[in-house]
């Protein structure tokens, strides 16, 4: 069910509008609908793609920790081991 809505915007904006509007061989109604349901699904686009970064610096930075945490415990196997070596000569 479509509603109808009243919406104030500067007149340069209205003669683009309309211009558009010729262009499309469309109406306002019509041109604002799609111009809306466009504008919204970007944003959500904007606004998961924001998130996944977020997600991906969070994760590096814990990535970064586990490596070091795992390269710091090799290491430590390692200088263990050249002692078990030396001990042995």
């Amino acid at each position: 069910m479509n509603k109808k809505i009243l919406v104030s915007i500067p007149e340069h904006l209205l003669k683009d509008l309309d211009l558009a509007v010729k262009y499309e061989k469309t109406n306002r109604s019509d041109f604002i609908r799609k111009a809306v349901k466009l504008y919204l699904k970007e944003k959500r686009k904007m606004e998961i793609r924001e998130k996944m970064e977020i997600g991906y610096l969070e994760m590096s930075g814990i990535y970064n920790s586990i490596s070091e945490e795992d390269s710091q415990g090799e290491y430590e196997d390692f200088l263990s081991y050249e002692t078990q070596l030396l001990g042995s000569e």
